[in-house]
């Protein structure tokens, strides 16, 4: 899997567009393509943007929305504020999960959400 900070954002748009249509569909909304692709021109470029989600996942998103559509009862709005709101939850059960196996030293098997650190900096080794 690659991170959303790797991914051209021409696909990147592509892929947030896919989510947001099917996210109308599932809540309902009657939404024009035009409205569709300022959400997903939008929000592609906050995912990009924003620091605590570059490292999130296409799937994390997808995951995002869907939990995010049915885990209440109340009127769910597509907007921006909504789409935050969601992804913010997926990320703080990654976070949770982390947390369990870093901190807690809890097995990943009991962590589904968590992932390795991904290493920026390869160290190298003097031969002599």
């Amino acid at each position: 899997m690659i991170p959303i900070n790797n991914i051209d954002n021409t696909k990147l748009i592509k892929y947030v567009y896919d989510i947001i249509a099917k996210t109308t569909i599932e809540l309902g909304h009657r939404t024009d393509g035009k409205t569709m692709a300022l959400l997903a021109n939008t929000f592609a470029a906050d995912l990009k943007i924003e620091n605590r989600f570059k490292r999130l996942y296409i799937t994390d998103i997808v995951a995002a929305f869907r939990n995010g559509i049915r885990s209440t009862d109340e009127q769910q709005y597509l907007n921006i504020p909504t789409f935050y709101r969601w992804v913010r939850a997926q990320k703080l059960l990654i976070d949770i999960d982390t947390h369990k196996v870093e901190q807690l030293k809890e097995p990943k098997e009991n962590a589904p959400l968590y992932r390795e650190k991904i290493k920026l900096i390869k160290t190298i080794k003097k031969q002599n």
